[in-house]
């Protein structure tokens, strides 16, 4: 689909992700195999990154057990780095149900976002019968390539300050920053940790020591304008479509993740080093979904044009709004 990378610039602008090349990424056609085949392969193209951001927010919560005195406080600045494990960097078509109009073509794996580029990826092809005509293809399409990219850096700044009762207030925050053509992102997320030491005879005597309750929450949200219009799909829609070009104005492609965690903290504090563990429960949850109309191909199968690709605008077929709405879950599992 053309210009989808803008959502991919805006994650890597806030990422401080390394030079990428995103050409490949101008060309992802899904939408035009239909709605449900496209909700197939925008999951299980980009499930990689969503999982990896979900991970990167669960992280940078903590680096010690021990709890900010009354009024005391802190600023961290920290990295964190997830990556996609090796089977998460292809996808096999076979395991996707798409359409009975689909036919896959030079082989059945395909990269990830996450995966590696090559210059030998399958085509899906879709066709249709027509009465007097015969079967017509209608759409063909290279599936995208990997970006070579794996992993990704999140940088965080976070500040926490003491409250009483033992307890501690995180809060991280990126003001929703304007990216013009590539859209908008924001940030923000808040923790709460609290001291179990104070709860345990005796180790009031071991100040190195620390024992605590931590859990926190974070958002963020991004979105990007693109620009897919009828001339992306066929050359010569139905309709005029140049006089109708308000149609497709406002076409946004946007992504929420809220991450959660809760963890048991123990941290051994020393004069110049402080050694910290912790086992802990973390969750995400992705959604990506296109707002605004969207045009989508069919064919003509009776008339004189019988046969003939077009996109027509007539709402619920020729154009579709908001066609994409994922909900894509990180795996719920302990932290170590």
């Amino acid at each position: 689909m053309k210009k989808i990378r803008k959502i991919l610039l805006s994650i890597i602008f806030f990422t401080v992700l390394f030079p990428v090349t995103y050409s490949q990424l101008d060309e992802i056609d899904f939408l035009k195999g239909g709605i449900d085949d496209a909700n197939l392969l925008f999951k299980e193209y980009l499930n990689p990154y969503a999982n990896i951001l979900g991970a990167n927010l669960n992280a940078g919560w903590y680096n010690t057990a021990k709890t900010h005195e009354l009024g005391g406080f802190n600023v961290t600045i920290t990295l964190n780095a997830a990556w996609a494990p090796v089977a998460d960097r292809l996808f096999n078509l076979n395991d996707l149900l798409l359409s009975a109009d689909a036919s896959v073509i030079g082989g059945t794996e395909s990269p990830t976002v996450a995966g590696k580029k090559t210059e030998i990826r399958p085509e899906i092809a879709y066709s249709k019968y027509v009465p007097g005509v015969g079967d017509i293809e209608y759409v063909r399409y290279t599936l995208p390539d990997g970006t070579d990219v794996f992993y990704l850096p999140l940088p965080m700044v976070q500040a926490g300050v003491g409250l009483p009762l033992g307890t501690e207030l995180s809060v991280r925050f990126l003001p929703r920053l304007d990216l013009k053509d590539a859209g908008n992102i924001g940030l923000w997320g808040v923790g709460l940790k609290h001291s179990l030491s104070q709860y345990i005879p005796g180790l009031k005597e071991l100040p190195v020591l620390d024992i605590s309750a931590q859990g926190g929450y974070t958002k963020l949200s991004t979105y990007a304008n693109i620009d897919y219009d009828p001339m992306d799909i066929v050359s010569d829609p139905a309709y005029d479509y140049v006089n109708d070009m308000n149609v497709w104005l406002d076409q946004k492609l946007e992504l929420d993740i809220e991450a959660w965690t809760v963890n048991l903290l123990v941290s051994e504090t020393l004069p110049v080093i402080s050694f910290y563990q912790a086992i802990g429960y973390s969750n995400s949850e992705v959604n990506l979904s296109l707002s605004g109309y969207f045009p989508f191909p069919s064919i003509e199968t009776s008339g004189p044009n019988a046969g003939q690709v077009v996109v027509n605008n007539v709402e619920g077929e020729g154009k579709i709004k908001d066609p994409i709405d994922l909900n894509m879950q990180n795996n719920e599992n302990l932290r170590l």
